[in-house]
């Protein structure tokens, strides 16, 4: 079994769009479905040292799947969603929108717990996250 890839990066402020989209149910439902656990409504911005990489375990969540407006409404076409372990004991995943200017070094994290408060999380502070390997 081949490890997983670590990726280090620090935390930045949003939009503050996140939790607003997040919390909606036709979203909710699709991510639901797709991950297997509920997350907690709202993302986490963080910046890598590079271009994110969503690499072989990466799904794509196409807007018309979450809504038929999905796109109209926010700009985006679409998600690429990386499973990841967050500083080594949450389950989560990374996300990059498949969105015109969207920063190739930014991921923002979905979870099954509020991160900021969790780890105790501020605005330019280190976070690990694991990418299990593709199975």
């Amino acid at each position: 079994m081949r490890p997983s890839r670590e990726l280090i990066g620090i935390v930045t402020p949003g939009r503050g769009l996140g939790a607003d989209r997040m919390a909606r149910s036709d979203v909710r439902d699709q991510l639901l479905q797709r991950l297997g656990f509920d997350t907690v409504p709202g993302t986490l911005n963080v910046r890598l040292p590079g271009p994110f990489d969503p690499g072989p375990t990466s799904r794509y969540l196409a807007a018309e799947e979450i809504s038929p407006a999905w796109e109209a409404e926010t700009g985006q076409a679409g998600y690429f969603l990386v499973p990841v372990i967050v500083a080594g004991r949450y389950r989560g995943i990374a996300l990059q929108a498949d969105e015109p200017g969207y920063p190739p070094d930014q991921v923002e994290l979905i979870c099954e717990v509020h991160l900021r408060s969790a780890l105790d999380l501020n605005d330019g502070d280190s976070i690990v996250l694991s990418v299990p390997p593709a199975e």
